[in-house]
């Protein structure tokens, strides 16, 4: 075992498979997200970065990408919040000056769970093309938002799901599958 996965304070759940994360059958996920050659490989260059960056960490790195062009809008990489991005000042200001349905938002997820409800809901808020988790197991969600949807009743989903004695993933998979015959959201796993 390296020493990377050796250092102290690493979380060994939230670690990365560097053989798969450079495999060609990850690669070729990416491959599936938009109809633009260039920007899915952007999005999987930024994507191995953000999982390097965030192995063993439970803090996530987000990057906003232009949809037709491939630049690079704006990113938060340095954050030391658990599970959580924090925007500042400069990536609102940058996300706000795009036209809606141009950016997409891709960060990282080291629960390796699918979109939150507050992912959701930023999609829609920020008028994103759409959105892409990556998560540290090698799952890949991509979402997108036309509405935000009720808080209250996604946890009402969930808790109902976790009492009946459902796993945590399959409790937001299950909740989320309700929410896409409600409002209008939609989220898959790209395989």
């Amino acid at each position: 075992m390296s020493l990377e996965y050796q250092r102290y304070g690493r979380n060994k759940e939230t670690l990365i498979n560097n053989t798969y994360i450079e495999s060609g059958e990850y690669r070729k996920k990416f491959d599936k997200i938009t109809d633009n050659f260039k920007i899915n490989r952007i999005l999987y260059t930024k994507a191995k970065e953000m999982l390097k960056h965030r192995s063993g960490t439970t803090c996530e790195d987000m990057y906003w990408i232009d949809g037709e062009t491939g630049k690079i809008a704006a990113k938060e990489i340095s954050s030391t919040e658990m599970r959580e991005i924090i925007y500042s000042s400069v990536t609102k200001r940058i996300i706000s000056s795009y036209e809606k349905n141009r950016l997409i938002a891709i960060h990282t997820h080291p629960g390796s769970m699918p979109p939150s409800v507050a992912d959701l809901n930023s999609c829609y808020i920020n008028g994103y093309k759409l959105g892409c988790v990556v998560c540290h197991d090698g799952k890949l969600f991509v979402y997108t938002s036309s509405e935000q949807i009720n808080v209250t009743l996604y946890n009402m989903y969930i808790e109902a799901a976790l009492k009946e004695g459902v796993p945590e993933y399959e409790a937001q998979i299950t909740a989320l599958e309700k929410l896409k015959n409600i409002f209008k959201i939609d989220f898959w796993e790209v395989k």
